[in-house]
């Protein structure tokens, strides 16, 4: 057979797979044609460097996957895997805050045992308010752990292109009223199968809930992966990162412009992930990379709504058995498999090795941009500063990253902390929860 007749053949089982009518899955927007603004090149202020090198690893091998950190005073506050929200305190303690879910038994039953992704400090009370990916948007009291279910799984949020429930919902942002901007990943697919979900037509969403009413409201729709939000100091808009699209965007809620939104920066060097903002700007974690030497494979294949379609049907196809023999026995071999089919991170490997976390000013300038090429930070999703630190969580590490910050980038990014000034960390260990099991590293 010539390699023309196989290239035919492998061509027509393509389209014969794509075009089928009836057969999953079923999107929420139509497989069409769309494009994603090509990355910056990395020059000038994205030059690459070494500033994420070298970076420490806090509480090794004690947690896994932190995904969302806040800090306080002398409180930091950690999401890890197994649906738990953890305090770590200033004598070098570990406090469970709240967990979601059963007892993990393994690193691959995130809807049996939770998976508590956005975190955000209330404005209402000493409280955090969270997002769990399986079940939504949780009020947390710090204190007790006490739990009160905001937004259920279960509710149709009005508005958009199509009202609908939401499917993964992400991270969010709390106003000084109380409402919340949250964000609706995609409407077809769980986060276990946010690979799957990014092969689609955009169907992500920023969300807003009035805490007066109960009531959400569509106020984007179409987002290619909506992740992290945050609100400007006078909360005169909102924005919202786009994984897909590596971009961000800008929804105005006063003024002359009030209702609208527009591109707040884009083309920028990969997968927007957390946002983390201050009063001089946003920290901003580049989950995966991409540059114009290493093109996000997402990207370049949005154009292509019959090759995605065919990629989505086939991995739809492969998952469905195993998804089948878990549901009806519970089999934890076929939820490893059907967990490993859809997840992001099976395709990890394939990623660039560079890290990079970008410091935007409050008119969307990139004014500071940190990469790592040694891999002690890795897949950054979230960033943030406490003194002259930065510290790093990923969904694909056993601890949390720490880099210390340089003269030159705190200045940029507006701290009044020099190197120096900040409380040094101690020696002594850190003790988790009651396992008295010790690590090299502490907050």
């Amino acid at each position: 057979m010539g390699f023309k007749q196989k290239v035919f053949k492998v061509g027509l089982f393509v389209m014969i797979v794509a075009i089928l009518p009836g057969l999953p899955p079923y999107p929420t927007f139509p497989f069409k044609s769309f494009s994603v603004t090509p990355p910056r090149p990395l020059e000038d202020i994205l030059a690459p460097n070494q500033l994420l090198n070298n970076a420490e690893h806090l509480l090794e091998h004690q947690l896994a996957s932190p995904d969302t950190i806040l800090v306080r005073g002398n409180m930091t506050y950690v999401t890890v895997y197994g649906g738990k929200i953890l305090e770590l305190t200033n004598d070098e303690q570990i406090r469970v805050v709240a967990k979601f879910g059963k007892e993990c038994r393994s690193h691959y039953d995130d809807r049996e045992c939770g998976r508590v992704l956005g975190m955000a400090f209330d404005s209402q009370g000493n409280n955090l308010i969270v997002i769990e990916a399986y079940s939504g948007i949780w009020q947390v009291q710090i204190k007790t752990g006490e739990k009160k279910q905001l937004i259920s799984l279960d509710t149709v949020i009005e508005g958009g292109k199509v009202s609908r429930k939401p499917k993964f919902p992400n991270a969010l942002a709390v106003a000084r009223n109380g409402d919340i901007y949250w964000s609706d990943f995609s409407s077809d697919f769980l986060f276990e199968d946010a690979m799957i979900a990014m092969l689609m037509n955009p169907s992500g969403r920023l969300v807003h809930y009035s805490r007066a009413t109960g009531k959400s409201k569509v106020l984007i729709d179409e987002v290619y992966g909506a992740n992290g939000i945050v609100l400007n100091a006078d909360e005169s808009f909102v924005l919202v990162g786009e994984t897909g699209g590596q971009l961000i965007y800008r929804y105005y809620l006063k003024g002359s412009k009030s209702g609208t939104y527009d591109i707040f920066a884009d083309g920028l060097p990969g997968s927007v992930d957390n946002l983390m903002a201050d009063e001089n700007g946003i920290w901003v974690g580049i989950v995966i990379a991409a540059d114009p030497n290493n093109p996000s494979a997402l990207a370049l294949l949005a154009p292509f709504p019959i090759l995605r379609k065919f990629c989505v049907r086939m991995l739809t196809f492969i998952e469905l058995p195993f998804e089948f023999v878990y549901q009806k026995t519970g089999n934890q071999l076929a939820l490893h498999a059907s967990h490993f089919i859809g997840n992001l991170l099976s395709a990890k490997a394939l990623f660039p090795k560079r890290s990079t976390v970008l410091r935007l000013d409050w008119e969307g300038n990139i004014v500071a941009a940190l990469h790592g090429d040694d891999g002690t930070a890795s897949l950054v999703a979230h960033a943030t500063q406490n003194g002259e630190y930065l510290l790093l969580g990923s969904p694909a590490t056993s601890w949390i990253g720490r880099v210390r910050l340089n003269e030159e980038t705190l200045k940029t990014v507006g701290s009044k902390v020099r190197l120096g000034s900040a409380k040094k960390p101690s020696p002594k260990p850190v003790i988790v929860d009651k396992s008295k099991q010790k690590v090299d590293g502490e907050l």
